[in-house]
């Protein structure tokens, strides 16, 4: 198992770049917020259920490697990922009354990015578990909030920066509405 974390301030802004780093302090990327298109913000304006930014991984170099962007698809609300090479529209699908997964084809695999009942966020490539994100009980820290990575089966860093991305954009922000009902809660602890 391969680990990689980064730290998110409670108020990010515009110009913050968050390091993704590994279990030896290296870092390989950054995570940084921006604007998203302005047909997005206008619909953000009007209904409030778009991201209000997109999130990007970049190089140290500050080539952008994968981002997440919200769109308006035969009117529906739509994610899509943007990898150097191709765009990719996200499905999202509900799961469970607190659990959602996002799918897509890349090539001749299938992914899902799956929110599990324990807040930990899973990612399967052709149904085998290559990745988990999970947040880091900061209820003693005001400033910082720790995201902890740790990929299963290869050390691959464009996979722990897609992993972030994916995490970050679609989860992160969204984490109150289970956390709700408790950071570990599960229907067959009653």
């Amino acid at each position: 198992m391969y680990t990689y974390s980064y730290e998110i301030p409670k108020h990010m802004s515009m110009q913050d770049r968050l390091p993704l780093i590994d279990e030896n302090g290296n870092i390989y990327c950054y995570i940084k917020k921006r604007k998203p298109r302005i047909l997005t913000r206008i619909v953000n304006n009007l209904f409030s259920f778009t991201l209000n930014y997109c999130f990007e991984a970049v190089d140290l170099n500050e080539k952008n490697i994968y981002s997440i962007n919200a769109l308006k698809y035969r009117f529906k609300l739509e994610y899509m990922l943007t990898t150097p090479l191709q765009k990719i529209v996200l499905k999202r699908v509900r799961e469970q009354l607190i659990e959602s997964k996002y799918t897509w084809q890349d090539s001749s695999d299938t992914y899902v990015f799956l929110q599990h009942y324990s807040a930990e966020v899973r990612l399967f490539k052709n149904d085998e578990e290559i990745a988990t994100v999970k947040l880091v009980d900061t209820r003693n820290s005001d400033e910082l909030d720790n995201v902890i990575i740790t990929l299963l089966t290869e050390d691959n860093v464009n996979l722990a920066g897609l992993t972030a991305i994916l995490y970050h954009s679609l989860y992160y922000y969204n984490r109150h509405d289970i956390t709700l009902l408790g950071k570990s809660f599960s229907l067959l602890d009653f």
